[in-house]
């Protein structure tokens, strides 16, 4: 008897627990969780539409509107977005389903301030309903010169602030236009160039000789003498079955990491990370948050660490030089760039800055985080002094800006399936950094290099700071 009520109790107990333990899980989805899933992209209520309500506007900091929703003749909303492809990828569309800001705040541009004083105005007047407007830190003026300095190359332009991580602009290429997705979804959906994926965010590419910073970053914390240490570049180099080659097999000569980083040679970076070695470049790699989650608001890829502690030595080589199977998106580039200039300290990226009622109060704003800490003070500014070296005296002289400071790292990546990629990271000015930048140009032979785009976007996004 004893043994069945102690059965009973087990049992009771078992269920109390899965009981609370369900609730729990239903609270989570409701109080936590139910944001993220309503903005989800594969969240088939997104094709849902409250006829009854005007959805909130998207606009940028200094008010320019970037969506709109237009009341029509038979009492629908058509949205309608005025900068068309110029924001298309930081906006993106609300027809064939969601993407963007139009997918990641549609909770609030769906929901209603003050509800019910809404709905007793809506009966008494008629005045519409108007739902929450969405705050993007995005300058349209910045938005723009990327865009018009991207033309049709394929690519991405990503601006940060590095104190903060606001996005001050976002451009890829190929793009689309939000008010026609709807009519041309079956070829944008199939078109091969994927004009529907933010390059910006989700594309990925190897990082060429942007990814020495991190390299470099390996040998300062593993090799003791760096500072002292020079090699004697031959303009190729030998390791294991790999045979490492300075871009056009051109000879350096003696350099150190100063010298090697201005002019990118490959050979120094390569026998370098040989003593340092596969385990400690990659502890290096995870700490500078190459697979941190960034939670940022649009769809994004995340960054691959491709190189495993027990690498080879050809493995080994080839990633510290940004190649080999590591990948990145531009925005993590433009993080990186921030990190440095920040004395080391990584921001998390956002683009939404705050939420605005129809009666024009200021709802959830978002407050800068701190995302990791990637390097000491000390070693962000040795890095940064190696940077303006790169600009002042080698690969990235076209990102030069008249009376600024630029600090910045070239990359070429090999293409396996065409030309090589152009990169470019930086930020300015170097001693007071407003603004970094990440560009990336896609089968770069074709359409020109990343290095002096970036320059022109550092100069009007500094020209634009200043004014306001």
């Amino acid at each position: 008897m004893n043994n069945m009520k102690r059965s009973i109790r087990r049992i009771f107990w078992l269920l109390a627990l899965c009981f609370f333990l369900l609730l729990g899980y239903l609270g989570k989805l409701v109080l936590v969780d139910r944001q993220v899933i309503s903005s989800n992209a594969y969240n088939s209520r997104l094709r849902y539409v409250d006829d009854t309500i005007r959805r909130g506007d998207i606009v940028d900091l200094d008010g320019e509107v970037l969506a709109t929703s237009v009341l029509q003749d038979d009492g629908t909303y058509v949205r309608k977005y005025p900068r068309a492809r110029m924001a298309a990828h930081i906006t993106g569309y609300s027809s064939v389903g969601k993407t963007g800001v139009e997918a990641a705040e549609n909770f609030e541009m769906m929901a209603l301030h003050n509800e019910f004083f809404q709905r007793v105005m809506g009966i008494a007047t008629g005045k519409e309903l108007m739902g929450n407007s969405v705050v993007v830190t995005v300058d349209m003026d910045i938005q723009s010169t990327a865009g018009n300095l991207l033309g049709n190359a394929k690519g991405a332009v990503v601006v940060m602030e590095p104190s903060t991580g606001r996005i001050l602009a976002l451009q890829a290429y190929p793009d689309f236009d939000p008010n026609k997705v709807a009519a041309n979804w079956d070829s944008l959906k199939d078109d091969e160039d994927s004009p529907l994926v933010n390059r910006g965010t989700q594309g990925v590419y190897p990082p060429g000789s942007t990814f020495k910073l991190v390299t470099a970053l390996s040998i300062m914390e593993n090799v003791k003498d760096w500072q002292t240490r020079t090699y004697e570049c031959q303009g190729e180099a030998s390791f294991e079955n790999k045979v490492i080659h300075c871009y056009k097999n051109k000879v350096h000569g003696t350099v150190d990491m100063k010298q090697a980083l201005t002019v990118s040679c490959n050979c120094y970076f390569a026998q370098m990370a040989t003593e340092v070695g596969p385990a400690k470049l990659r502890e290096v790699m995870a700490r500078v948050g190459m697979e941190t989650p960034a939670k940022f608001e649009l769809a994004y890829s995340q960054s691959k660490i491709g190189l495993e502690a027990t690498a080879t030595q050809s493995e080994l080589v080839e990633t510290a030089i940004g190649q080999g199977r590591t990948a990145v998106t531009p925005l993590y580039m433009a993080m990186l760039a921030s990190a440095i200039a920040n004395e080391g300290i990584m921001m998390q990226p956002y683009i939404i800055d705050h939420i605005q009622y129809s009666n024009g109060k200021v709802g959830k704003q978002t407050v800068p985080q701190k995302l990791t800490e990637i390097c000491t003070t000390e070693e962000a500014a040795l890095l940064r002094d190696m940077m303006v070296s790169v600009v002042e005296n080698g690969t990235g002289k076209a990102a030069s800006v008249n009376g600024v400071t630029v600090a910045g790292k070239t990359g070429t990546a090999e293409n396996a399936t065409g030309n090589d990629h152009s990169w470019f990271v930086g930020f300015a000015p170097a001693e007071d950094p407003k603004v970094a930048v990440a560009v990336v140009i896609e089968n770069a032979n074709a359409y020109g290099s990343a290095t002096p785009i970036a320059g022109k976007v550092i100069k009007e996004a500094l020209s634009q700071l200043e004014d306001k």
